[in-house]
């Protein structure tokens, strides 16, 4: 049932928002922090509201469509197409203005997104949210056995959010990927991460040409935040302890198996023997050991420490601080890299010739748009719970940059032996019109957003951050591509997932309101209307 939120907002002190559930009759408040505020009435003249919304290629409609909406009532949103890498530097650095990149992952996991991008300091909060209470939330949902009690820590913390507002709404939609008939074999991966160990293609030399949305391949970092137009060649490098199965369940990669002690406090994984990396160095459990001790900064909560460390050659154990039975749910598709071979070249060269346990092997020469990855003969089998096991089919991988949209589906149409992941709902739909390419949904979730600079003007001021959100288009209107018909988009008013604990869908909203937000804004000392 659809419910609908009544909200009024005043400045006395503090900013009282009163949602009002009018299926259950009941009222829930969010306070605004009178810190959070911004500077009083009447403190300068009022100026026009200028800003820009940095996108990457396979964002941009959205970006766009945001920006349409808040230039109707008066502001300067300008839209700056650049790469996804280069964006992300400017967010963390804090001179970004605001920013669409959309984010993956490939669980609608209790935590999702949240435990890295809204706790102080998180590895992917790059708009400067904070709040002690937010990070002692999310905690507490990593401490919690009962599922009510875990439900209920995730409807505080939604419900909180509506109160920061370090964004502006958005949606959580599918992404595809598709190929030509000729290759075969391939399995959809979460975040663009399509598995090739098994494809083939028919009449062909071996070789697969990969599209890419990008305009330029980035740094091939698995540490980095996930980009799921880069996710397919990670997949081919690295290995992971775990990999997602056919039907969304969790199976053992370069794990043999793995078991959580009786209160979760403690995670025994053993690893599979006869893995070798790329160099031709076998896998021991203190790459495993390097690996997470690199990833894990900034994607737990403080509060929460995890301890890692071997035990001989072929065993790595997990130390918790609190119960953590979701821990490889969370962290176990993390690339895992040779330790010794990183410490040597360091992270930047690493990111240019990358060294994993995956199926394909990095091959110098590539450049001008254009990598290539070769088979790797020494390749262990993969995951024995997902026949064939072995060398893979494919002699050659090639990743070409297509960062135009329609580009990429008129060359998947007329080119045979070519595949492209992560592709939005109007490629596939294109495709799928076309009849005649194979578009298949991938598993996990892709969140596309708009981020705010929390952290200077003008988004420091909640009044505005608040005010965009009652700008912005509905929850269930989404911006750009994700509002066509046949989308499948769920709205996101928070940052908790569809199918997740706490996701309250539309049952508490922020209403659309221009009225109120131009209201807001003049407060803040902003122009609105027509110059």
């Amino acid at each position: 049932m659809t419910t609908r939120a009544t909200v009024s907002v005043f400045f006395a002190g503090w900013l009282l928002c009163a949602a009002t559930l009018s299926s259950c009759g009941c009222a829930r408040e969010v306070r605004i922090r009178p810190d959070a505020a911004g500077e009083p009435v009447g403190s300068r003249e009022p100026v026009r509201m200028v800003f820009t919304i940095e996108a990457d290629p396979a964002h941009a409609a959205a970006a766009r469509a945001y920006a349409e909406r808040f230039r109707a009532f008066g502001l300067r949103a300008d839209v700056s197409v650049r790469d996804r890498s280069r964006i992300i530097a400017r967010a963390r650095a804090g001179v970004a203005d605001a920013w669409v990149v959309g984010w993956a992952g490939p669980h609608p996991a209790p935590l999702g997104m949240a435990v890295a991008k809204l706790t102080t300091g998180g590895a992917e909060n790059f708009t400067g949210y904070a709040n002690p209470e937010t990070d002692l939330l999310l905690a507490g949902l990593l401490t919690r056995w009962k599922p009510e009690e875990k439900e209920r820590l995730a409807r505080v913390l939604q419900e909180m959010l509506l109160e920061e507002l370090p964004w502006v709404r958005g949606a959580v939609l599918p992404l595809y990927d598709a190929s030509t008939p000729d290759v075969t074999g391939w399995v959809p991966g979460p975040m663009g991460g399509v598995s090739l160990h098994d494809a083939r293609v028919s009449g062909g030399e071996g070789r697969v040409t990969v599209l890419l949305g990008l305009a330029r391949l980035p740094p091939l970092d698995p540490f980095a935040p996930p980009d799921p137009q880069a996710g397919v060649i990670l997949r081919c490098l690295f290995d992971a302890l775990v990999t997602v199965g056919p039907d969304g369940t969790l199976l053992p990669e370069l794990a043999e198996s793995w078991e959580y002690s009786p209160t979760a406090r403690e995670l025994v994984v053993k690893l599979r023997e006869g893995v070798l990396f790329h160099n031709g160095k076998p896998l021991q459990a203190r790459d495993v050991v390097f690996t997470y001790t690199k990833a894990l900064e900034g994607r737990v909560p403080p509060g929460v420490r995890v301890d890692v460390f071997e035990r001989g050659e072929r065993e790595v154990v997990f130390k918790f601080s609190v119960p953590f039975p979701g821990f490889l749910e969370l962290h176990g598709l993390q690339p895992v890299v040779p330790a010794a071979h990183y410490e040597e070249v360091g992270p930047e060269r690493f990111a240019r010739a990358p060294v994993g346990t995956g199926p394909f092997r990095f091959a110098p020469g590539g450049g001008g748009g254009r990598e290539v990855l070769v088979r790797w003969e020494g390749y262990y089998g993969g995951c024995p719970e997902m026949p064939p096991t072995g060398p893979p089919g494919l002699r050659e991988v090639v990743f070409r940059c297509v960062p135009e949209p329609e580009r990429r589906v008129e060359m998947l149409l007329e080119s045979p032996g070519t595949l492209a992941p992560a592709l939005g709902p109007g490629e596939a739909r294109a495709l799928e019109e076309a009849g005649t390419a194979v578009v298949l949904s991938e598993p996990g979730w892709h969140a596309v957003f708009l981020e705010l600079n929390c952290r200077r003007p003008p988004f420091d001021d909640l009044r505005v951050r608040l005010a965009l959100n009652l700008l912005a288009v509905p929850s269930g209107e989404l911006p750009g591509d994700l509002a066509a018909p046949g989308s499948e988009g769920v709205p996101l008013p928070g940052a908790l997932l569809p199918g997740g604990f706490g996701y309250l869908g539309d049952e508490i909203v922020l209403p659309v309101d221009p009225g109120w937000g131009l209201a807001l804004l003049e407060e803040a000392g902003y122009l609105v209307g027509g110059e």
